[in-house]
C-alpha cells in the first residue's frame, strides 16, 4: 500500500512536472516579428534583400489576400550604382498582382501616362502614380515615379506587364496602387 501511495505521488509530481515544462516552452517561444508579419515576407526573402545592402523600404499596407510571391535582387559587379530588388505581391487566386522596385542609381523619368493619381508619402514626399504604356506592357498599366533621397536607393510601384515578372495577372485599382504606395516606409 505504501508502495503504491508513492507511486501515485510519483507519478502526480511527474504529470505536474510536465505540464509546466510544456508551459514553459510555449512562454519561452520567440513572438513572430511584427515588422515581419506587416511585410508579409519569409524570413528567406528577407535575408535575401538584406543580403544586398540597401535600404529596404516596402509597403506596410497590402490588399487582403496578397502575398509576397517572388523577392528578386540584381547586383551588378562593375559598380554599386547596379544594385536592384523587386518584390512581387499576388493575391491569392494569382490573376493580380503587382511588385515594389529598388534601385541604388542610374534611373529617369517617367513620360506622364493617359491617366495620374497623386501620391502622398510620409516618407518621399508628394509624387504620382501613372495610367499609360510602359515597359512590356501591351494595355494600359500603373506604374509611379521614383522616390527616393537624392542619391538613393530609389523606388516606386510597378504594374502588371511592365515587367515580365508580372505578365500573367491584371492590376489592382488605381486607389489600391495608390493605398499601397503611400504605405511604404523602410523596415532595417
Amino acid at each position: 500500500m505504501r508502495l503504491f501511495k508513492y507511486s501515485v505521488k510519483l507519478a502526480s509530481c511527474c504529470v505536474a512536472a510536465c505540464i509546466i515544462a510544456s508551459t514553459a516552452a510555449v512562454i519561452a517561444q520567440p513572438k513572430p516579428s511584427q515588422t515581419n508579419s506587416v511585410l508579409k515576407l519569409t524570413p528567406t526573402q528577407l535575408k535575401v534583400l538584406r543580403s544586398l545592402g540597401l535600404k529596404i523600404a516596402l509597403p506596410s499596407y497590402i490588399p487582403a489576400n496578397f502575398h509576397a510571391d517572388k523577392v528578386l535582387v540584381e547586383a551588378g559587379r562593375e559598380n554599386v550604382q547596379s544594385l536592384r530588388y523587386l518584390v512581387v505581391y499576388q493575391n491569392l487566386s494569382a490573376d493580380k498582382c503587382f511588385a515594389i522596385e529598388s534601385a541604388s542609381g542610374g534611373i529617369g523619368d517617367l513620360p506622364s501616362g493617359s491617366r495620374s493619381y497623386p501620391i502622398n508619402s510620409p516618407i518621399f514626399g508628394r509624387s504620382v502614380l501613372e495610367q499609360g504604356l510602359y515597359g512590356n506592357a501591351k494595355q494600359p498599366t500603373l506604374l509611379s515615379q521614383w522616390w527616393g533621397e537624392q542619391n538613393g536607393p530609389f523606388y516606386r510601384f510597378v504594374g502588371t506587364g511592365v515587367i515580365p515578372e508580372l505578365s500573367n495577372c491584371s492590376n489592382v485599382t488605381p486607389q489600391e496602387a495608390v493605398k499601397v504606395s503611400q504605405s511604404i516606409r523602410y523596415f532595417n
